[in-house]
């Protein structure tokens, strides 16, 4: 996973991701931000999940909600993680397709928590 961390011009941290990873940059930007607090519950969170203390473990945000389990963790939009929206993906014409690759992103457990660590880090 390949991502990078910048300051905009009023010094707001702010994460890059390549492509499928959007979601997470979002995430990290506008989310989980300067929390400290909430990344070291995260932190706690995967130490739990890799000593199987817990099975899953979810954080919903205000605009992505945040899954993890032992092997992976995904940051889903709100928007593509309800009923209505797959109610009305049904009611679009055969065939049609919807572009949802940059509302989903994935990766997995250790690799989030390398770069939970380096966000930690960076602000």
């Amino acid at each position: 996973m390949n991502y990078q961390f910048i300051r905009d011009i009023s010094g707001q941290a702010l994460a890059k991701f390549d492509m499928g990873g959007e979601t997470f940059a979002q995430w990290f930007s506008e989310e989980l931000g300067n929390d400290k607090a909430k990344i070291d519950a995260l932190l706690h969170a995967i130490e739990q999940l890799n000593s199987k203390q817990i099975n899953t473990f979810e954080l919903p945000g205000k605009e992505i909600h945040l899954r993890m389990n032992a092997d992976e963790v995904e940051a889903v939009s709100k928007y593509l993680d309800n009923d209505d929206f797959e109610s009305q993906a049904e009611d679009l014409p055969e065939g049609t397709q919807v572009y949802d690759q940059e509302s989903a992103s994935g990766c997995g457990l250790e690799d989030f928590a390398q770069v939970l660590t380096s966000w930690k880090d960076f602000i």
